[in-house]
């Protein structure tokens, strides 16, 4: 057998949430899976029955329609978007453009970051997170030239969402070193008061978005990358052909629009209620739509769950083997996890 790359040495594929097999999805309340527990909305079927016409002819590699839409919408022009296959591609595009030696990223965050990373034989260096909370101030002194900064704003696993003045800080001092931060913003729909981190005036930086997530759509892989032009001129070198199917455009450019924020600020504002009720229960809090909870052995209360039903995230995979993670669904299936999780950890009612 051919040896693959010594890059690829020790390397294992990435832990995710959402893994159920066969009959069991139907049984079990999946927490695992940070999705919009109110979609997907009903006019993403509209748009896939369109997208069926058009199965029989290649999809414009391009994206230029939903491309025009985006840009509209951010107030930027084409030339600064980028579509792809979900973040998941454009990580991969980032890290095959951009990285050189070193990485930077939080010591407990997506994983993703990592695998691009090690496929390319480049270091990784992991600022300390006291308290399980992101320092800028930790970031900014780690930062070199030519490192690459990943963040994930809010943060998967442990939700918090750095604010303006925040990546402002961050953003400062990679232009200081001449660094790139990639500020990953799969969940920033589900945050409150956010900032429009696309008019920061950068070459240093790169905003990464999913639909995944807000709509509730895991099984159509699009989101998007902003940027200055040079930068998604690189990404778009090596960017698969065709890598975005027709049915992932019709629903983008479907969700992209006043009817999908409409949607997103209802659902927003149902799921606002339901975090005061877990928070107040359990004593936890997130910026996000999830929740990191420390309950001692996290394999074996994720494995307690599931006898119940109950599919919760185990850390482990985030260098947190004490703590689970789960997302806000709705609130008769947040009680029942709320009840079961009291009941494990001999919680009392706040």
């Amino acid at each position: 057998m051919v040896k693959p790359r010594a890059a690829l040495d020790g390397l294992k594929v990435c832990e995710h949430g959402g893994k159920l097999e066969g009959n069991k999805k139907s049984r079990i309340i999946d927490f695992s899976v940070n999705l919009n527990p109110y979609g997907p909305p009903d006019f993403v079927s509209n748009a896939i029955q369109e997208a069926v016409k058009e199965i029989a002819v290649y999809p414009d590699t391009e994206c230029r329609t939903l491309r025009e839409q985006i840009a509209e919408k951010f107030g930027c022009e084409k030339r600064e978007v980028l579509v792809g296959a979900g973040v998941s591609e454009l990580i991969q595009l980032v890290a095959l453009s951009f990285v050189k030696n070193r990485v930077l990223m939080p010591k407990h965050t997506y994983g993703e970051y990592e695998i691009a990373t090690k496929m390319l034989g480049a270091q990784i260096k992991r600022v300390e997170m006291p308290a399980l909370k992101i320092n800028p101030e930790l970031i900014v002194e780690a930062m070199k030239k030519d490192d690459v900064v990943f963040l994930c704003n809010p943060n998967n696993p442990t939700g918090q969402y750095l604010d303006k003045n925040e990546i402002e800080q961050i953003l400062e001092a990679a232009e200081r070193v001449d660094a790139l931060v990639v500020i990953d913003e799969a969940y920033v729909d589900f945050v409150m008061d956010v900032f429009p981190t696309h008019k920061f005036s950068t070459h240093n930086m790169i905003i990464l978005r999913s639909l995944t997530k807000s709509f509730a759509i895991p099984g159509v892989r699009v989101g998007y990358a902003i940027s200055s032009e040079a930068i998604i001129t690189e990404l778009e070198k090596i960017k698969v052909p065709w890598s975005v199917s027709v049915c992932a455009q019709k629903v983008g450019a479907a969700v992209i629009g006043t009817d999908g924020d409409k949607f997103l600020a209802e659902t927003r504002a149902r799921i606002e209620r339901s975090k005061d009720t877990i928070e107040k229960s359990l004593d936890v809090h997130t910026d996000a739509n999830f929740y990191i909870l420390e309950v001692g052995d996290a394999r074996e209360v994720k494995k307690k769950l599931f006898e119940y039903g109950i599919q919760v995230r185990d850390c482990t995979s985030f260098g947190l083997p004490t703590h689970i993670r789960f997302s806000v669904r709705k609130d008769e299936e947040n009680d029942l996890l709320m009840h079961h999780l009291k009941s494990f950890l001999n919680f009392s009612d706040n």
